[in-house]
C-alpha cells in the first residue's frame, strides 16, 4: 500500500558524522547506505525536517479556530481551494480521492522508527545505547500512532472500541496484514509502545547551547504522556506526568522581555482606489524558517520535543477566536496576530483587511509537547479533580507570561467563582495559548467526557460547493459538525484503500 511504500531506506548525508555537524548544515537525503553501527542510526534520527513536520490541513482547517466567511472569499475567490473547503466544512467524501498529507508523513515516520528497531540487534554499538534508541523509535512510533488516531479514527470511548481504529505496523515487512485493527486495539498498541517509550532516560541535554528538542528526551516522552492520558480523560496521570516534565525543564519565555517585532520591513500596496502602502508588523519569529536555519526553531527554548504544522498559509482566525483576546494587554495578540495580513496575502484590489495568525516563517505552528502546553494540563487537570482555585493560579502562571506587565491585575490574572467557571477559563485560555493546532483534539475530548458544560456543536455558514466548483452565485448555507459526528474520523485516503485490494477500509459516515 502507498502509505508504507517509500524508500526501504531513508539516511541524511550527514550518517557518518556527529550532532553538532547536523546543527551547523541542513541535513540532505540519500537511499545509499546501509546501517553498520548505533552512529548510523543516531543519524538516521537526526532528520530535523522529517519528523518535525506535520502537514495536516485536517486540524487546522477543520476547527472552530480557522475563519471561513463568505466576505474573505468575495475579497479574493482565487485563494481558496475545493480541498481547503471540504476540510472547513467536514465534507468527506470527495476529499480522500486527493492526496493526504499528514495521514502519509505520519507513516513514513513509524516506518523509519520500525526500520530503527530492525536494525538495532545488527549494528554495532554499546548495549546501553542501544536500549535508549529502542525506547526512542518505540516513542516516534507511538506519537505518530496517537496523532492518527486522533485523526482518522472516532474520539476515545468505549461506545466506539470496536469500531475503524489503525493497522498495527511493527515492522518494515510488506507482509503484515494492512487491515485496521479495532479501536481498542489501536489504544492498546499506543499504550504498549508509551510504556516501552517511558524507558527512555536521555537528557534534554544542550547541543550547541540548543536544547536537544529535535530529538526524544525523557522530558519529551512525560510531556507526551501528559497529553496521552488528558485524551483518555485520567487526570491523575495527565497531571503526574505534566508536574514530571516540568519538573525537568519550565522555562517560559517572558513575551514582555523576550518578544519582539522583525526587524524585516514588510510592506504592500493596495489600491482603495488611490495607491497606499501599507507596513505589516510580523513577530521576530516569522524569519525562523526549518531548512535554512534550524537552530533558529530551537531557540524559541518553549519545547520538549519540536513538531509544527506545516505547509499551510492561510492561518486566518476565525472572529470567535479574536474575540478571545484581550486586543489591549494580551501579547499572544499582539505578536501572533498580524493586522493586514490578508494584504499580504493578495487582497489588495480592492482591498480587505483581516488578520491572520503567524508563529513561525508563514505557515508553521508549534504543536509538539511544551511548557505552556503541560502548564495548560496541569491546570485543567486540578480545575477537573475539583482543585480549581489552584488550577486558575497555574494558568496564571502562564498569563504572566504572555500579559502585558501594566496590564490591570483584574485583566492579567484569571478568576473563577466556581468549577463550572474554571472549566470555561481553561478551555479559551488554551485557545488563545494552542489555536489551529491543539483545537481539533480538544473538542473530540470535550464531546466525549463527563462534563457537557464544554461541549462544543461546530458550524460555518458558507457557499455550497461540489467537486470542483464553488457556488458563488448560489445563497450561503449552514454547515455543521454535531458533538458526536462519524465525521470526526476523517477519511484515509482511498488510493491506499485500492492499493490494498479493499483489505484496509474506509471510515463509515
Amino acid at each position: 500500500m502507498n502509505m508504507y511504500k517509500f524508500i526501504v531506506v531513508v539516511f541524511v548525508a550527514s550518517v557518518f558524522t556527529c550532532c553538532n555537524d547536523f546543527l551547523e548544515e541542513p541535513p540532505s537525503k540519500t537511499s545509499s547506505v546501509v546501517p553498520e553501527t548505533v552512529e548510523d542510526l543516531e543519524s538516521l534520527l537526526n532528520n530535523y525536517n522529517f519528523f518535525a513536520a506535520e502537514p495536516s490541513q485536517e486540524q487546522v482547517f477543520g476547527t472552530d479556530d480557522y475563519g471561513l466567511f463568505t466576505e474573505l472569499y468575495d475579497s479574493r475567490p482565487g485563494l481558496f481551494h475545493i480541498f481547503q473547503l471540504q476540510y472547513a466544512t467536514w465534507e468527506r467524501k470527495d476529499v480522500a480521492n486527493g492526496k493526504i498529507a499528514y495521514w502519509e508523513s505520519e507513516w513514513k515516520k513509524i516506518f523509519t522508527a520500525n526500520l530503527v528497531l530492525f536494525y538495532l540487534p545488527r549494528v554495532s554499538g554499546s548495549e546501553d545505547r542501544k536500549q535508549q534508541l529502542k525506547a526512542e523509535a518505540r516513542f516516534i512510533r507511538v506519537y505518530s500512532y496517537f496523532q492518527l488516531a486522533n485523526v482518522y479514527c472516532l474520539p476515545y470511548t468505549e461506545a466506539n472500541w470496536e469500531e475503524p481504529g489503525l493497522p498495527i505496523k511493527e515492522t518494515t515487512g510488506f507482509e503484515e496484514p494492512v487491515a485496521r485493527a479495532t479501536l481498542k486495539e489501536t489504544w492498546d498498541f499506543i499504550d504498549a509502545n508509551l510504556t516501552e517509550a517511558l524507558t527512555l532516560t536521555t537528557s534534554l541535554e544542550e547541543v550547541n547551547n540548543k536544547k536537544r528538542t529535535w530529538r526524544a528526551s525523557q522530558a519529551a516522552v512525560y510531556a507526551f504522556a501528559a497529553r496521552y492520558y488528558l485524551v483518555l480523560y485520567d487526570y491523575a496521570r495527565a497531571q503526574q506526568y505534566a508536574e514530571k516534565a516540568l519538573g525537568i525543564y519550565n522555562r517560559l519565555r517572558n513575551y514582555n522581555t523576550e518578544m519582539r517585532y522583525s526587524d524585516i520591513v514588510y510592506e504592500v500596496t493596495i489600491f482603495d482606489p488611490d495607491t497606499t502602502t501599507i507596513r505589516l508588523k510580523y513577530p521576530y519569529t516569522h524569519s525562523f524558517v526549518a531548512g535554512t536555519a534550524p537552530t533558529d526553531l530551537l531557540e524559541w527554548g518553549e519545547f520538549y520535543y519540536l513538531r509544527y504544522s506545516d505547509d499551510i498559509s492561510d492561518n486566518f482566525p476565525s472572529r470567535e477566536l479574536l474575540a478571545l483576546y484581550d486586543h489591549t494587554y494580551d501579547l499572544r495578540y499582539k505578536y501572533h496576530i498580524v493586522e493586514h495580513y490578508s494584504y499580504h496575502r493578495g487582497f489588495i484590489d480592492p482591498p480587505y483587511s483581516y488578520p491572520g495568525y503567524v508563529f513561525f516563517d508563514f505557515s508553521k505552528i508549534p504543536n509538539g509537547p511544551s511548557v505552556p502546553e503541560m502548564i495548560l494540563t496541569k491546570a485543567e487537570c486540578q480545575i477537573r479533580q475539583g482543585a480549581w482555585q489552584e488550577g486558575i493560579q497555574t494558568l496564571n502562571e502562564l498569563r504572566e507570561a504572555r500579559m502585558n506587565a501594566d496590564a490591570p491585575a483584574g485583566v492579567k490574572y484569571l478568576s473563577a467563582a466556581s468549577q463550572q467557571e474554571a472549566v470555561v477559563k481553561l478551555t479559551e485560555e488554551r485557545r488563545r495559548e494552542m489555536p489551529f493546532v491543539t483545537r481539533w483534539f480538544d473538542v473530540r475530548r470535550y464531546n466525549n467526557n463527563d462534563d457537557p458544560s464544554d461541549d462544543v456543536v461546530m458550524t460555518r455558514t458558507f457557499y455550497p460547493y461540489n467537486a470542483s466548483t464553488i457556488l458563488d452565485h448560489e445563497s450561503p448555507v449552514h454547515y455543521t459538525l454535531e458533538k458526536h459526528s462519524r465525521k470526526f474520523a476523517c477519511p484515509i485516503p482511498n488510493a491506499d484503500i485500492m492499493a490494498s485490494n479493499g483489505v484496509l477500509k474506509q471510515n463509515e459516515y
